[in-house]
Protein backbone atom coordinates (compact mmCIF):
# COMPACT_ATOMS: atom_id res chain seq x y z
CA UNK A 1 0.00 0.00 0.00
CA UNK A 2 2.85 2.35 0.90
CA UNK A 3 4.54 1.83 -2.49
CA UNK A 4 1.24 2.38 -4.26
CA UNK A 5 0.73 5.72 -2.42
CA UNK A 6 4.27 6.79 -3.30
CA UNK A 7 3.58 6.06 -6.97
CA UNK A 8 0.36 8.09 -6.82
CA UNK A 9 2.17 11.01 -5.17
CA UNK A 10 4.91 10.96 -7.79
CA UNK A 11 2.34 10.80 -10.58
CA UNK A 12 0.46 13.76 -9.09
CA UNK A 13 3.67 15.76 -8.82
CA UNK A 14 4.59 15.07 -12.44
CA UNK A 15 1.09 16.06 -13.56
CA UNK A 16 1.27 19.32 -11.58
CA UNK A 17 4.66 20.21 -13.06
CA UNK A 18 3.32 19.47 -16.54
CA UNK A 19 0.37 21.78 -15.99
CA UNK A 20 2.65 24.52 -14.68
CA UNK A 21 4.83 24.29 -17.77
CA UNK A 22 1.72 24.56 -19.92
CA UNK A 23 0.54 27.65 -18.04
CA UNK A 24 3.82 29.56 -17.78
CA UNK A 25 6.18 30.17 -20.71
CA UNK A 26 9.66 28.78 -20.21
CA UNK A 27 12.64 31.08 -19.84
CA UNK A 28 13.71 30.08 -23.33
CA UNK A 29 10.28 30.93 -24.77
CA UNK A 30 10.37 34.33 -23.05
CA UNK A 31 13.84 35.05 -24.40
CA UNK A 32 12.75 34.04 -27.91
CA UNK A 33 9.82 36.47 -28.02
CA UNK A 34 10.05 39.27 -30.52
CA UNK A 35 9.35 42.90 -29.72
CA UNK A 36 5.94 42.55 -31.37
CA UNK A 37 5.12 39.49 -29.26
CA UNK A 38 6.10 41.28 -26.08
CA UNK A 39 3.88 44.19 -27.11
CA UNK A 40 0.94 41.84 -27.68
CA UNK A 41 1.50 40.20 -24.28
CA UNK A 42 1.58 43.61 -22.59
CA UNK A 43 -1.69 44.68 -24.23
CA UNK A 44 -3.33 41.39 -23.25
CA UNK A 45 -2.23 41.95 -19.64
CA UNK A 46 -4.01 45.32 -19.63
CA UNK A 47 -1.14 47.78 -19.83
CA UNK A 48 -2.14 51.22 -21.06
CA UNK A 49 -1.54 51.39 -24.84
CA UNK A 50 -0.21 54.95 -25.02
CA UNK A 51 2.43 54.31 -22.33
CA UNK A 52 3.36 51.05 -24.00
CA UNK A 53 3.73 52.71 -27.40
CA UNK A 54 6.03 55.33 -25.89
CA UNK A 55 8.19 52.62 -24.40
CA UNK A 56 8.30 50.66 -27.66
CA UNK A 57 9.34 53.82 -29.53
CA UNK A 58 12.07 54.46 -26.97
CA UNK A 59 13.17 50.83 -27.19
CA UNK A 60 13.33 51.03 -30.98
CA UNK A 61 15.47 54.17 -30.76
CA UNK A 62 17.84 52.29 -28.44
CA UNK A 63 17.81 49.30 -30.84
CA UNK A 64 16.68 46.89 -28.12
CA UNK A 65 16.00 43.28 -29.06
CA UNK A 66 13.20 41.03 -27.78
CA UNK A 67 15.06 39.63 -24.75
CA UNK A 68 16.14 43.10 -23.59
CA UNK A 69 12.61 44.42 -23.92
CA UNK A 70 11.40 41.38 -22.01
CA UNK A 71 13.51 42.39 -18.99
CA UNK A 72 11.50 45.62 -18.91
CA UNK A 73 8.05 44.32 -19.77
CA UNK A 74 8.04 41.18 -17.62
CA UNK A 75 7.59 43.05 -14.29
CA UNK A 76 5.10 45.46 -15.88
CA UNK A 77 3.01 42.57 -17.18
CA UNK A 78 3.21 40.80 -13.82
CA UNK A 79 1.78 43.88 -12.07
CA UNK A 80 -0.90 44.53 -14.68
CA UNK A 81 -2.13 40.96 -14.38
CA UNK A 82 -2.68 41.61 -10.64
CA UNK A 83 -4.59 44.84 -11.33
CA UNK A 84 -1.59 46.79 -10.03
CA UNK A 85 -0.01 49.85 -11.71
CA UNK A 86 2.25 48.23 -14.29
CA UNK A 87 2.58 51.61 -15.99
CA UNK A 88 4.95 52.59 -13.16
CA UNK A 89 7.42 50.09 -14.56
CA UNK A 90 7.06 51.56 -18.04
CA UNK A 91 7.61 55.10 -16.78
CA UNK A 92 10.71 54.20 -14.77
CA UNK A 93 12.08 52.19 -17.70
CA UNK A 94 11.56 55.12 -20.09
CA UNK A 95 13.33 57.39 -17.62
CA UNK A 96 16.32 55.08 -17.64
CA UNK A 97 16.32 54.65 -21.40
CA UNK A 98 16.16 58.42 -21.90
CA UNK A 99 19.26 58.78 -19.72
CA UNK A 100 21.09 56.06 -21.62
CA UNK A 101 21.24 53.72 -18.63
CA UNK A 102 22.19 50.15 -19.63
CA UNK A 103 19.41 47.55 -19.35
CA UNK A 104 21.28 45.49 -16.69
CA UNK A 105 21.22 48.57 -14.45
CA UNK A 106 17.56 49.32 -15.15
CA UNK A 107 16.39 45.77 -14.42
CA UNK A 108 17.03 45.72 -10.62
CA UNK A 109 15.33 49.11 -10.24
CA UNK A 110 12.23 47.77 -11.94
CA UNK A 111 12.35 44.63 -9.79
CA UNK A 112 12.36 46.76 -6.62
CA UNK A 113 9.43 48.77 -7.94
CA UNK A 114 7.50 45.57 -8.67
CA UNK A 115 8.30 44.25 -5.20
CA UNK A 116 7.21 47.55 -3.64
CA UNK A 117 3.85 47.42 -5.40
CA UNK A 118 3.20 43.79 -4.52
CA UNK A 119 4.23 44.20 -0.88
CA UNK A 120 1.85 47.05 -0.15
CA UNK A 121 -1.03 46.04 -2.44
CA UNK A 122 -3.14 43.94 -0.02
CA UNK A 123 -3.17 46.58 2.70
CA UNK A 124 -3.75 49.52 0.36
CA UNK A 125 -6.64 47.72 -1.35
CA UNK A 126 -8.26 47.01 2.01
CA UNK A 127 -7.67 50.53 3.34
CA UNK A 128 -8.99 52.28 0.23
CA UNK A 129 -12.15 50.19 0.47
CA UNK A 130 -13.00 51.28 4.01
CA UNK A 131 -16.13 53.31 4.67
CA UNK A 132 -14.10 56.19 6.08
CA UNK A 133 -12.22 56.48 2.78
CA UNK A 134 -15.51 56.59 0.89
CA UNK A 135 -16.78 59.35 3.18
CA UNK A 136 -13.59 61.31 2.64
CA UNK A 137 -13.99 61.11 -1.14
CA UNK A 138 -17.67 62.09 -1.03
CA UNK A 139 -17.22 65.03 1.34
CA UNK A 140 -14.02 66.45 -0.15
CA UNK A 141 -15.54 67.63 -3.42
CA UNK A 142 -12.36 66.59 -5.24
CA UNK A 143 -12.60 65.12 -8.70
CA UNK A 144 -12.07 61.46 -7.86
CA UNK A 145 -14.02 58.33 -7.04
CA UNK A 146 -13.31 55.21 -5.00
CA UNK A 147 -11.64 53.27 -7.81
CA UNK A 148 -9.54 56.20 -8.99
CA UNK A 149 -8.46 56.94 -5.42
CA UNK A 150 -7.48 53.29 -4.96
CA UNK A 151 -5.37 53.43 -8.11
CA UNK A 152 -3.73 56.71 -7.09
CA UNK A 153 -3.05 55.46 -3.57
CA UNK A 154 -1.64 52.21 -4.92
CA UNK A 155 0.63 54.16 -7.22
CA UNK A 156 2.15 56.48 -4.61
CA UNK A 157 2.35 53.64 -2.06
CA UNK A 158 4.18 51.41 -4.52
CA UNK A 159 6.75 54.12 -5.23
CA UNK A 160 7.19 54.93 -1.56
CA UNK A 161 7.53 51.26 -0.57
CA UNK A 162 10.12 50.77 -3.29
CA UNK A 163 12.18 53.75 -2.16
CA UNK A 164 11.73 52.93 1.53
CA UNK A 165 12.68 49.30 0.83
CA UNK A 166 9.56 48.02 2.52
CA UNK A 167 5.90 48.85 3.16
CA UNK A 168 6.14 49.42 6.93
CA UNK A 169 6.13 53.23 6.96
CA UNK A 170 3.30 53.40 4.41
CA UNK A 171 1.19 51.04 6.53
CA UNK A 172 2.01 52.97 9.70
CA UNK A 173 0.95 56.27 8.13
CA UNK A 174 -2.36 54.93 6.85
CA UNK A 175 -3.10 53.11 10.11
CA UNK A 176 -2.30 56.23 12.14
CA UNK A 177 -4.56 58.32 9.92
CA UNK A 178 -7.41 55.90 10.59
CA UNK A 179 -6.70 55.81 14.31
CA UNK A 180 -6.74 59.62 14.48
CA UNK A 181 -10.33 59.58 13.18
CA UNK A 182 -9.76 62.43 10.72
CA UNK A 183 -10.01 60.55 7.43
CA UNK A 184 -13.70 61.37 6.75
CA UNK A 185 -12.89 65.10 7.00
CA UNK A 186 -9.56 65.00 5.16
CA UNK A 187 -8.67 65.58 1.52
CA UNK A 188 -7.79 62.59 -0.69
CA UNK A 189 -5.11 64.70 -2.38
CA UNK A 190 -3.47 65.46 0.99
CA UNK A 191 -3.38 61.78 1.92
CA UNK A 192 -1.75 60.98 -1.43
CA UNK A 193 0.77 63.80 -0.98
CA UNK A 194 1.65 62.55 2.50
CA UNK A 195 2.46 59.08 1.20
CA UNK A 196 4.31 60.55 -1.76
CA UNK A 197 6.79 62.51 0.40
CA UNK A 198 7.41 59.71 2.93
CA UNK A 199 10.69 58.62 1.32
CA UNK A 200 11.89 62.21 0.78
CA UNK A 201 11.75 63.49 4.35
CA UNK A 202 15.15 64.38 5.82
CA UNK A 203 15.76 62.28 8.92
CA UNK A 204 13.13 59.63 8.21
CA UNK A 205 15.77 56.87 8.25
CA UNK A 206 16.73 57.63 11.85
CA UNK A 207 13.26 58.64 13.03
CA UNK A 208 10.53 56.89 11.02
CA UNK A 209 8.16 57.44 13.96
CA UNK A 210 8.58 61.21 13.71
CA UNK A 211 8.21 61.07 9.93
CA UNK A 212 4.92 59.22 10.39
CA UNK A 213 3.79 61.71 13.02
CA UNK A 214 4.63 64.70 10.85
CA UNK A 215 2.71 63.36 7.84
CA UNK A 216 -0.30 62.34 9.89
CA UNK A 217 -0.46 65.70 11.64
CA UNK A 218 -0.10 67.54 8.31
CA UNK A 219 -3.18 65.77 6.94
CA UNK A 220 -4.96 66.13 10.28
CA UNK A 221 -4.26 69.88 10.31
CA UNK A 222 -5.78 70.34 6.86
CA UNK A 223 -2.57 71.09 4.96
CA UNK A 224 -3.11 71.13 1.21
CA UNK A 225 -1.35 68.66 -1.08
CA UNK A 226 0.78 71.50 -2.46
CA UNK A 227 1.98 72.55 0.99
CA UNK A 228 2.77 68.95 1.95
CA UNK A 229 4.74 68.40 -1.24
CA UNK A 230 6.87 71.48 -0.50
CA UNK A 231 7.90 70.25 2.94
CA UNK A 232 10.90 68.02 2.03
CA UNK A 233 12.58 70.73 -0.05
CA UNK A 234 12.00 73.37 2.62
CA UNK A 235 13.38 71.02 5.27
CA UNK A 236 16.52 70.35 3.23
CA UNK A 237 17.09 74.10 2.91
CA UNK A 238 16.56 74.62 6.63
CA UNK A 239 19.00 71.82 7.38
CA UNK A 240 21.71 73.41 5.23
CA UNK A 241 21.21 76.81 6.82
CA UNK A 242 20.99 75.60 10.42
CA UNK A 243 23.59 72.80 10.12
CA UNK A 244 21.34 70.70 12.32
CA UNK A 245 21.09 66.91 11.92
CA UNK A 246 18.30 65.87 9.59
CA UNK A 247 16.42 64.09 12.37
CA UNK A 248 16.40 67.28 14.44
CA UNK A 249 14.92 69.23 11.53
CA UNK A 250 12.22 66.59 11.22
CA UNK A 251 11.46 66.84 14.94
CA UNK A 252 11.32 70.61 14.71
CA UNK A 253 8.79 70.59 11.89
CA UNK A 254 6.66 68.05 13.71
CA UNK A 255 6.73 70.29 16.78
CA UNK A 256 5.63 73.30 14.71
CA UNK A 257 2.69 71.32 13.36
CA UNK A 258 1.73 70.21 16.87
CA UNK A 259 1.77 73.88 17.86
CA UNK A 260 -0.93 74.58 15.24
CA UNK A 261 1.31 76.83 13.15
CA UNK A 262 -0.21 77.17 9.64
CA UNK A 263 1.52 75.35 6.78
CA UNK A 264 2.41 78.55 4.95
CA UNK A 265 4.11 79.92 8.08
CA UNK A 266 6.01 76.67 8.67
CA UNK A 267 7.29 76.75 5.09
CA UNK A 268 8.36 80.36 5.48
CA UNK A 269 10.09 79.53 8.77
CA UNK A 270 12.00 76.72 7.10
CA UNK A 271 13.03 78.89 4.15
CA UNK A 272 14.37 81.34 6.74
CA UNK A 273 16.28 78.58 8.51
CA UNK A 274 13.92 78.60 11.49
CA UNK A 275 13.57 74.97 12.47
CA UNK A 276 11.67 75.59 15.67
CA UNK A 277 9.64 78.53 14.44
CA UNK A 278 11.71 81.04 16.41
CA UNK A 279 14.61 83.28 15.29
CA UNK A 280 16.72 82.27 12.28
CA UNK A 281 18.62 79.10 13.10
CA UNK A 282 16.32 78.55 16.05
CA UNK A 283 15.86 74.96 17.17
CA UNK A 284 13.12 73.16 19.03
CA UNK A 285 13.39 73.18 22.81
CA UNK A 286 15.69 70.42 23.99
CA UNK A 287 17.49 70.04 20.67
CA UNK A 288 20.03 72.85 21.11
CA UNK A 289 22.80 70.61 22.40
CA UNK A 290 22.02 67.49 20.40
CA UNK A 291 25.09 65.64 19.04
CA UNK A 292 26.00 66.71 15.52
CA UNK A 293 24.75 70.28 15.99
CA UNK A 294 27.61 71.69 13.88
CA UNK A 295 27.92 68.76 11.50
CA UNK A 296 27.45 69.47 7.79
CA UNK A 297 24.17 68.46 6.21
CA UNK A 298 23.75 64.71 5.94
CA UNK A 299 21.18 64.64 3.12
CA UNK A 300 17.72 63.22 3.09
CA UNK A 301 18.43 59.56 2.82
CA UNK A 302 16.11 59.55 -0.20
CA UNK A 303 16.55 56.61 -2.57
CA UNK A 304 13.98 57.81 -5.06
CA UNK A 305 16.46 58.81 -7.79
CA UNK A 306 17.51 55.26 -8.55
CA UNK A 307 18.52 55.72 -12.14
Amino acid sequence: MKNRNNKISKAAAVTMLFLLFLHFPSVTDAQDRTIEQWGDAAISAGLEPSSLNQLLSRAEARRLDGPSLGLILSPAIALAEQNLPGELILEKAMEGLAKGVPIPQIEPVLARLQQGAESVAPFVTEWAGREEASLMIERSGEQTDREQFRKDLMRVSAIASSELQGPDLVRDILNSLSESGVIPTSRPSSVLAGIRIAADLPGRVDRPDVARDMIVRSVQSGFTATDIQKMPGAMELAQRRSRMPAASVLEGVSEQIRSDIPATQILQNLFNGQIGGGPPGGTPRGLENRPGRTDPPTGTGNTGNLL
